[in-house]
């Protein structure tokens, strides 16, 4: 083999050749040796001794070339830009074939991530490829076999060929190996090992089953989180841990932003999946975070659930999954992940409710499931909340899944009732959850000073909760004893039971009623059924030293930034488009409520940018000339309150010629006034303030709604800022190599951002903002200000966090002055300190702040300024009087702080990857990488993957590194493969004991004198060498009894939850019956009170009974109810708010009742407030496998199976 490469001199060296005071083979030697560097790496050693070999045997000889100048001197590495690259070769067997190849393959870090590398290969002989006919190659191998030896016999004046100077010889032959490299380091080698006795592999394979069935056992409620990717903080084990603990308990969760409501139901649902509780789970989240919640399932559980989208179904690497058409999607994989916008069309409600049921449904952002409005009290639900608690006698979701986990950090909004609704999602029963006015009354009641307090309607609630599944919490009971005399210690448990509530209240001192008031406000389905965590609980868990990373606070400043002016200016243009979105939304909600949607988007889209809206008119206008459908009009950012309007107007799509004919003008005359538009301020601001935020901190991630918005700036920030410009969207992360914009994933732009000084400046829209945690970043500029305040938090929450490196974040907000936006939070400013902190009881009035901003924004120019006026002054009174009335849920929810648990399951990781990798039955499979410290190649089958044991080196990489954990399927596959499948008799050795009915499984020994429950992998590892023992009778009833109990405690625990939950449907049912009875019986009392020729004022019983006399619904109803029922209905009195109204009225009044009866009693025959729950096997029978503990009869090991 001849062997030519290239050598490199120094500008010095060749001044010295010139000048005769260095020869070249001198210099070109010493080079050469210098860079001749014997290296550690295995893989690089062991190709150069391969080389050195060949020297050594003379099969190889190697000349270097150097590039020659017009002078005859070779040229210094600074002087040439034709270093010797190409790779070019040929070989040539006896029989006079030849093959030949050019190109590069550039197997470093960097070449595998960032270059693009040809390599093309050439036969003397024509072939076919993939069915296609090839011509000879030989022209192409002629070619390089002449270059190589004009170059190698120093005939082309352009190089300078020489021999390799001695010393390198030398220093190459110093590793020469005593025999002949036979293999690459890369290629894998057969493992003499020596054969395993039968005993070790039985022992081996007992030790593997432990280990596939470690998740069910009872002590391993927190493996799930102990071998995830992640390591939760403090507050999210202790809330998932619960979730874990009290399945199938439904839960509304909802931490403020930023605090991991995802992470805490995460873990759950990991848990409750390897244990095998949880068989069928569907995700419901807003379409933008599809992906996303994919990836964060993935990267940090190693669930790699699929997702539902544009018809297909496919998995985290995007790979399309195929389904049988008649089950489905929804039935043909047992998890799954679905926008819930896609699943509120009409269309796909009917499939998700024909579906099978889920044993957990967890909804994302659940806060969109709401009312239309609060302006009466008829209940109109938007179509997500109808979808998941059903109507029109249709059921919802929530009788179609076992366990519900609602997330939102906002679960109110506008109104106390938007809690309630989220509520009955999730199973509020008895009194609570049959209204919604019972609710909000009792918080109500517990703000009015004691002496005002109705405590007889408190504490019939208070025992309506105790009722339905509530107990005395603990800790209250701990601190309340300590506070009081044993007396009215008593007195105050026994008072929700007591008919003599007011004399014992009577009877108490200021402490016991204060006492009796926490008691009231503590025992709620609130307290017991929503999961907060805050800010302020975080700092407590720091104050006890639970926490140890830093809680930063905030600093926000508003960036006022006034328009350019005059003619043909940004300040004219911006408010010409304005009128014409004010004038022709008015056109077209005249035309039909909710036409007018599409210039809500118009007018947020000319605050967030010129260039946004710019390309939105340009969508307009292929519309108005009937290019384009209405589909078309819209990107995913334009509906961010996941608006029922979007879809109605998608679904409706009937444009209106006339007045499209009239407003394709302005929309020609705005498109051509935005491209001469020759300034814009608000790009320049950003530009000072940036330089500003860089010259103090390394690091800005800056915010805005629209991608269009970001392409924008991108654009014009690199021109400044060059690579150090990155970006992150939908389309996901993209950074700038200086010829294009280079997609890099999530983990990798958040790698990159973290690292180093490299970028400096991360744009972001919202709508892919959520995962995106950026903790080393503590400056965030929001470009354009969202008419909903909650969304601004949303974007904040990305660098409030906990573990943040500064002590505290600087917010920078853009504003344009004189607009509605700028005048609002302007006007508002001296009463809100606008995100200083996380808001709380202020929810209600930022959502009103929305509706303003939107109202005004939407209303013509001359009317806009008295609305303003009565708006903001209607909300600052409101902000006047929030403290003592707003419903703030903080003060509800359970804020304590409770211990975290020490991790204590059977197994970790690390012995998962010990046994995994040295076991014989395995080792032969795991074969260290090369690159990558810690990840192994593992064989299966036919195929070979990178995986590692380390949560580590999975996070650094999850796409191209599988994750050996519980629930991965090559795991799963491996150790069904070659775990002990055991044998149902004889009675001998190690016991399994597993249940179907609940997936529990244990372990037994038999022991010295009576069984021993193996509960980890250590203990199992002194038992599975043992040799079998036979097991007496009384020995197996012992661990019959033993598992038996297990499987009946977890029973019970569950089937409790569950009877809890049916007990307050039907109680909640009932209450809600007796209220609709009683409504239309007063109306009946109504119409008897003015009957003429009365002698006496007719009673309750006399009304009911002339409202049972119309038959049906109403005996229906009754009847449902039964004798204690009838007789609540006239325990509590009629209510007399129909004895003012008309005959008329009064008539109507009891139509809409009897409507109302109607749906009920109809819901009530079909069974739909009954749950639809998966089946479940209630058998408690126990199956015992006996797992020998020495080799089956004639089982050898041979080298065949060890090298597996």
């Amino acid at each position: 083999m001849r062997l030519l490469c290239g050598a490199q001199l120094s500008a010095d060296d060749v001044e010295a050749i010139k000048s005769g005071t260095l020869q070249i083979e001198g210099a070109v030697s010493t080079r050469m040796e210098a860079a001749l560097q014997i290296p550690d790496d295995e893989l690089l050693r062991g190709r150069l001794e391969a080389l050195s070999w060949m020297v050594a045997h003379g099969t190889l000889e190697i000349m270097a070339v150097l590039p020659r100048g017009r002078d005859g001197h070779p040229l210094s590495d600074n002087e040439s830009r034709d270093y010797f690259h190409p790779k070019e070769g040929c070989f040539h067997d006896a029989e006079g074939n030849s093959v030949g190849f050019t190109g590069s393959c550039n197997e470093s870090a960097n070449g595998w991530e960032h270059n693009y590398e040809v390599f093309a290969v050439y036969t003397s002989w024509p072939r076919t490829i993939d069915g296609e006919a090839m011509s000879s190659g030989r022209p192409f191998i002629k070619g390089i076999t002449q270059r190589f030896e004009e170059l190698w016999q120093g005939r082309d004046p352009d190089w300078i060929a020489l021999r390799i100077p001695e010393a390198v010889r030398l220093k190459l032959l110093s590793i020469c190996p005593e025999s002949a490299p036979e293999v690459d380091p890369l290629e894998r080698r057969p493992i003499a090992a020596a054969v395993p006795s039968p005993a070790q592999l039985q022992r081996d394979r007992i030790l593997f089953r432990f280990m596939k069935e470690a998740p069910r056992l009872a002590s391993a409620s927190s493996m799930g989180a102990e071998t995830s990717a992640i390591h939760p903080w403090p507050h999210q084990q202790v809330t998932s841990g619960e979730l874990i603990d009290r399945y199938p308990r439904s839960y509304l969760i909802c931490d403020e932003v930023g605090l991991g409501k995802t992470i805490e139901a995460g873990l759950a649902l990991r848990q409750l999946i390897i244990s095998g509780r949880v068989k069928r789970a569907l995700l419901l989240v807003p379409f933008s975070v599809v992906r996303q919640w994919q990836e964060e399932l993935y990267e940090k559980f190693a669930m790699n659930i699929p997702r539902y989208e544009g018809g297909v179904v496919l998995d985290v690497q995007s790979k399309p999954l195929e389904y049988a058409e008649p089950a489905g999607p929804w039935n043909s994989f047992p998890f799954l992940i679905a926008s819930s916008h896609l699943a509120r069309r009409k269309s796909r409600q009917e499939e998700l409710l024909s579906a099978n049921p889920w044993d957990l449904l967890i909804v994302d952002e659940a806060h969109h499931a709401r009312r239309k409005d609060f302006l009466d009290n008829q209940y109109r639900p938007n179509r997500l909340l109808e979808l998941l608690l059903g109507s029109g006698g249709r059921p919802g979701l929530r009788s179609h899944a076992r366990c519900i986990y609602l997330l939102t950090a906002t679960p109110m909004q506008v109104d106390p009732r938007e809690v309630w609704d989220l509520l009955k999602v999730i199973g509020l029963g008895g009194k609570w959850g049959a209204s919604d006015e019972g609710f909000v009354r009792f918080f109500e009641q517990l703000r009015l000073p004691l002496d005002q307090c109705n405590w007889d309607f408190v504490l019939d609630m208070v025992r309506d909760y105790m009722l339905t599944g509530g107990g005395i919490d603990e800790n209250f009971a701990r601190v309340a004893k300590a506070r009081l005399d044993p007396v009215d210690w008593k007195r105050i448990v026994a008072l929700p039971d007591s008919y003599s509530r007011q004399s014992t209240i009577a009877q108490l001192d200021s402490t016991a009623r204060a006492c009796l008031h926490e008691f009231a406000a503590i025992h709620t389905p609130v307290r017991a059924y929503v999961k907060r965590c805050t800010r302020n609980l975080l700092r407590k868990y720091r104050e006890k030293g639970i926490l140890k990373e830093n809680i930063p606070l905030r600093k926000p400043t508003q960036v006022w930034i006034a328009l350019s002016d005059g003619p043909g200016s940004e300040r004219e243009l911006y408010d010409r488009i304005e009128e014409y979105i004010a004038d022709f939304y008015r056109k077209y909600e005249q035309k039909r409520t909710g036409k007018g949607f599409i210039m809500t988007v118009y007018r947020r889209r000319l605050t967030s940018s010129f260039h946004a809206l710019k390309l939105s008119l340009e969508r307009r206008l292929e519309y108005l000339r009937g290019q384009v459908g209405a589909g078309q009009l819209f990107t995913d950012e334009d509906n961010p309150e996941q608006d029922d309007l979007l879809v109605d107007f998608l679904e409706q799509d009937d444009r209106d010629t006339e007045l499209a004919r009239e407003e394709l003008e302005y929309v020609e005359d705005f498109i051509r006034g935005l491209e001469d538009l020759g300034t814009d301020t608000k790009l320049e601001r950003l530009f000072v303030e940036l330089g500003d935020l860089l010259s103090t901190r390394d690091k800005v991630i800056l915010f805005t709604q629209y991608t269009d918005t970001m392409d924008y700036l991108r654009d014009r920030l690199r021109q400044v800022y060059g690579s150090q410009v990155a970006c992150y969207s939908g389309r996901g992360g993209e950074v700038w190599n200086g010829f294009s914009w280079q997609y890099m994933n999530k983990e990798e732009i958040k790698k990159e951002f973290k690292a180093g000084d490299h970028l400096k400046i991360l744009l972001c829209t919202e709508s892919a903002s959520e995962g995106l945690n950026l903790q080393t970043c503590g400056v965030l500029v929001n470009y354009d200000m969202p008419w909903n305040p909650m969304r601004v938090e949303q974007r904040i929450g990305r660098i409030d966090r906990i573990g943040q490196l500064y002590p505290d974040v600087w917010i920078r907000n853009f504003f344009i002055e004189e607009t509605v936006e700028a005048v609002v939070y302007q006007r508002l400013s001296e009463r809100i300190t606008w995100f200083v902190d996380v808001v709380g009881a202020l929810q209600p009035i930022l959502q009103r702040v929305a509706r303003t901003i939107e109202k005004a924004a939407m209303t013509p120019r001359e009317e806009r300024q008295s609305l303003l006026d009565r708006e903001i002054a209607s909300i600052r009174e409101q902000l006047e009087t929030q403290t003592a009335d707003a419903f703030d849920l903080d003060k509800w929810v359970d804020e304590s702080v409770k211990a975290v648990r020490p991790a204590s399951g059977p197994l970790g990781l690390a012995d998962l990857e010990r046994h995994l990798t040295t076991s014989p039955l395995t080792a032969a499979r795991f074969r260290k990488h090369e690159v990558i410290q810690g990840a192994y190649h593992f064989t299966s089958g036919s195929n070979t993957h990178v995986v590692t044991f380390s949560p580590a080196v999975f996070d650094e990489h999850p796409y191209s590194v599988r994750f050996m954990t519980w629930g991965e399927p090559l795991l799963e596959d491996l150790l069904t493969e070659i775990a002990e499948k055991g044998t149902s008799s004889p009675p001998e050795g190690l016991a399994l004991l597993e249940s179907e009915a609940t997936g529990l499984r244990a372990f037994y020994g038999s022991g010295d004198t009576e069984p021993m429950e193996i509960v980890t992998l250590e203990a199992m590892e002194k038992e599975a060498g043992n040799a079998p023992t036979a097991w007496p009778q009384e020995k197996q009833e012992l661990i019959r009894d033993s598992f038996g109990r297990q499987v009946e405690e977890l029973l019970k625990k569950e089937t409790a939850i569950e009877e809890s939950a049916r007990k307050g449907l039907e109680l909640s049912l009932k209450e809600g019956v007796a209220t609709l009875l009683r409504r239309a019986a007063a109306v009946k009392y109504a119409d008897l009170d003015l009957l003429d020729g009365r002698d006496a004022t007719p009673t309750p019983a006399q009304a009911l009974d002339s409202l049972l006399k119309l038959g049906y619904p109403w005996r229906g109803l009754l009847s449902f109810l039964g004798h204690e029922g009838f007789q609540n209905v006239l325990s509590d009195g009629l209510p007399d708010e129909y004895s003012a109204l008309s005959i008329a009225k009064r008539k109507r009044q009891l139509e809409e009742l009897t409507e109302s009866a109607k749906d009920l009693l109809g819901r009530i025959a079909k069974g739909y407030e009954k749950r639809s729950l998966p089946e479940k096997d209630e058998a408690t029978e126990v199956r015992v496998t006996w797992l020998p503990g020495q080799a089956r009869p004639g089982e050898s090991a041979g080298a065949e199976e060890v090298s597996r």
